[in-house]
């Protein structure tokens, strides 16, 4: 009797150490407020590419810290602009492309998002954090990344080889620049790109 009690007491434990290990952790709990803001002001912003399987977009970033499913914002800059929601996929050793557009052990994340937007012609930008309903003014679109102050525009420009992307709080060239990137194409495009859009970088 004594050692059919202990067996109970073993298995009891054994369950209730597979029902812990099957929980998330609670740093792991996805936060839908997270903000697109870094403790130090900067822009948790990524240019964007769609893997080779065209079902999903993938960028280029360190470990953010953040579950799968934390959510995402997508602007797609080329005109007419628009944005959509996702959800932030997996971290995994796969760029979307070879070198040399991308390292063979560069550690990319990918992004779930509408199927009728990947593919979308020009250079997403993958925005954290879910933010309010952008305004739309003609084809621009602008969204409030900082409460309270002016609403962020959003500008692509090609280079002899690559596309600078940026995001400005308010008129593109007329304010503030407040992120930057660049894609690399690896193939020559006609400029378009003016002084301002690499001031001081």
């Amino acid at each position: 009797m004594q050692r059919q009690s202990k067996v109970i007491c073993i298995v009891i434990s054994a369950v209730a150490i597979c029902l812990a290990c099957g929980r998330e952790p609670k740093g792991a709990e996805v936060d839908e407020n997270i903000s697109p803001l870094g403790p130090n002001g900067e822009a948790r912003m990524w240019v964007a590419d769609q893997d080779s399987s065209g079902t999903r977009f993938c960028f280029e970033a360190p470990d953010l810290g953040l579950p799968p499913g934390t959510p995402i914002t997508v602007v797609h800059p080329a005109f007419p602009q628009f944005s959509t929601l996702g959800k932030l996929g997996a971290r995994t050793k796969a760029p979307c492309f070879p070198a040399p557009r991308a390292s063979t052990d560069s550690m990319m994340y990918s992004v779930d998002a509408p199927a009728d937007t990947i593919g979308y012609r020009g250079v997403p930008i993958i925005i954290l954090g879910k933010l309010s309903p952008p305004r739309m003014r003609g084809d621009t679109i602008s969204l409030v990344i900082e409460p309270g102050r002016p609403a962020w525009q959003f500008r692509t420009c090609a280079s002899e080889e690559g596309v600078h992307a940026s995001a400005w709080s308010g008129t593109p060239l007329a304010s503030q620049r407040r992120w930057h990137a660049y894609y690399y194409l690896g193939y020559d495009v006609e400029p378009t790109c003016t002084p301002a859009d690499s001031a001081g970088l």
